[in-house]
């Protein structure tokens, strides 16, 4: 985008603090609303429209996937399981259900985890990337002992939540706010997930998808896609692995495997060259 004017830059500014003011909008990094609220200030001349066009993005990277507060249910999972259960994968299942994304993945976690294992092996890192509650799904995921658990969001409350997981789960976890758009992480893990987020990072800014795989340095990564909005109301199928593939196109990643669960398809790509 060319350079803001002074009047653009003050109201981005605006825009950021109108945004940051609402309760849906407040605990997201204050980094992404400011390069949201550029945006829409340099695309859009009139203020209401600007802030409806900042709020649809923001609606892409996050709203949509959103029930109740993230935050409130790790930390509730956290609770429950520091109450003595043996298992904690019940009270993670009910912490799930509170996101929209995550609880529609609930009924097939066993075998979609199976299935990842069954590529990668059992995992001494992961990097969960726009990870939403999946940090949650961690007693499901055949993890080596003692793994390292990196996961990045745009919620800063959620972040700050998931450093706790430590303390009931047996990982080291540790989390970050990150835009993905904006900074692509380089991350080093045996495996990346990225799941449920290629088709919102293009609704962002087409290209995002490739340019976050291309900064990923990993063994193994699993993309997955809706097969249909949470909604219900849009179907995504128009050749979804060919939308895989074009995004891992500008990386050193090339998809390997796939299969369905449910409403996901998920999709196992690795380097190039064999590891």
């Amino acid at each position: 985008m060319a350079t803001a004017t002074e009047s653009e830059l003050a109201r981005a500014g605006d825009l950021a603090r109108k945004i940051l003011a609402l309760p849906k909008y407040r605990s997201l990094d204050e980094a992404l609303v400011r390069r949201v609220a550029a945006e829409a200030a340099q695309r859009v001349r009139d203020r209401g429209e600007a802030l409806k066009y900042a709020k649809r993005k923001l609606h892409q990277g996050f709203g949509a996937f959103v029930h109740g507060s993230p935050a409130q249910s790790v930390t509730g999972f956290i609770g429950a399981a520091q109450a003595g259960a043996a298992d904690p994968r019940p009270a993670a299942l009910a912490a799930m259900r509170a996101h929209a994304s995550a609880a529609e993945r609930a009924s097939w976690l066993e075998p979609l985890y199976d299935q990842v294992a069954s590529w990668c092996g059992p995992a001494g890192s992961v990097a969960d990337l726009a990870c939403g509650l999946n940090p949650l799904a961690i007693p499901w995921m055949h993890l080596a002992p003692g793994a390292a658990y990196w996961a990045c969001e745009i919620d800063a409350a959620l972040v700050a939540a998931l450093a706790g997981l430590e303390s009931v789960l047996p990982v080291a976890v540790t989390a970050r706010a990150v835009d993905l758009v904006a900074a692509p992480p380089a991350c080093r893990a045996d495996v990346a997930l990225l799941l449920k987020t290629v088709t919102t990072l293009e609704q962002q800014r087409p290209g995002a998808a490739g340019r976050v795989l291309a900064a990923l340095d990993c063994a193994h990564v699993i993309v997955s896609l809706p097969r249909r909005s949470l909604s219900g109301r849009r179907e995504y199928t128009d050749d979804p692995a060919a939308a895989v593939a074009a995004a891992a196109a500008g990386s050193r990643y090339r998809l390997r495997d796939e299969a369905a669960f449910g409403n996901e398809l998920v999709y196992h790509l690795s380097p190039e060259a064999s590891r």
